[in-house]
């Protein structure tokens, strides 16, 4: 199981290196850049924010998965939790999003390197994917990186 571990931190941390570069050489100005505008519009500084929260709370899924524990609840509703996330968040600085995020990052590298053979094929409800095995929620922790690294860097207009 060491290599699905190498393997997955190595997904990872590709995945947040590409974000966390990108991030760092904005100027100010490009964070309140609007990204998304389904609805209510994101701009770079909510769709950070929103992948500390995202990965926290998959974090919280992979915890209760290991408990057997539900983790989502019936009538979840995915858009209104997204919805809710600047009356959430409160005002932070990209200087404080980029150390949550590697707070965050350090706290699920620390719950996947605990995590053992017999595990990795339970499964629980992700709110977007339905049924995902422990092992999927960490590949889409680091997919989820990765695609909004690549939204932010269409709008910049820094696509590949």
């Amino acid at each position: 199981m060491t290599d699905k571990k190498t393997a997955l931190k190595q997904k990872l941390a590709q995945a947040r290196t590409g974000l966390e570069n990108l991030l760092t050489s904005l100027p100010d100005a490009h964070w309140q850049t609007p990204v998304i505008g389904e609805g209510d519009t994101w701009t770079v500084l909510d769709i950070v924010a929103h992948l500390v929260e995202n990965e926290r709370g998959m974090s919280i899924h992979v915890h209760k998965i290991r408990q057997g524990k539900e983790t989502v609840p019936e009538g979840f509703d995915l858009t209104q939790w997204n919805a809710g996330l600047k009356r959430r968040r409160g005002n932070p600085t990209p200087a404080e999003l980029l150390e949550a995020l590697a707070q965050t990052r350090a706290k699920t590298l620390s719950v996947l390197e605990s995590i053992g053979p017999e595990e990795w094929g339970l499964t629980g409800r992700h709110p977007s994917r339905g049924p995902i095995t422990i092992e999927q929620y960490y590949e889409t922790m680091a997919d989820h990186d990765a695609g909004h690294t690549n939204d932010i860097k269409r709008v910049l207009g820094l696509a590949e």
